[in-house]
């Protein structure tokens, strides 16, 4: 299945709260834990299935990196999602008539 992987990630309420946060704005590691109660390895573990995901990304900033949302690759999700779904009703309505 397309973005299996991706939608996996996504599974985690950890990971939803990093997606929720960087859709505000983006953030260093240390301004998502203090945000999201967890602690600093643990949070890096999280953005890393999610960067390896290409849900998001980094960009270097002196000594830190600032992670952001890949808003084209979740425009990708959506539509793939929008499809399938649309198709899957279109199909069960057939079947009804």
């Amino acid at each position: 299945m397309p973005y299996e992987d991706e939608l996996k990630s996504l599974s985690n309420p950890i990971r939803q709260s990093v997606i929720d946060e960087l859709a505000r704005q983006p953030m260093s590691v240390r301004e998502l834990t203090s945000k999201i109660d967890v602690s600093q390895p643990v949070m890096s573990q999280h953005l890393k299935v999610l960067k390896d995901t290409g849900l998001i990304s980094a960009r270097p900033e002196g000594t830190r990196n600032i992670y952001c949302i890949n808003k084209d690759k979740l425009a990708e999700i959506r539509a793939f999602w929008t499809a399938h779904w649309s198709n899957l009703l279109a199909s069960i309505d057939e079947q009804g008539e």
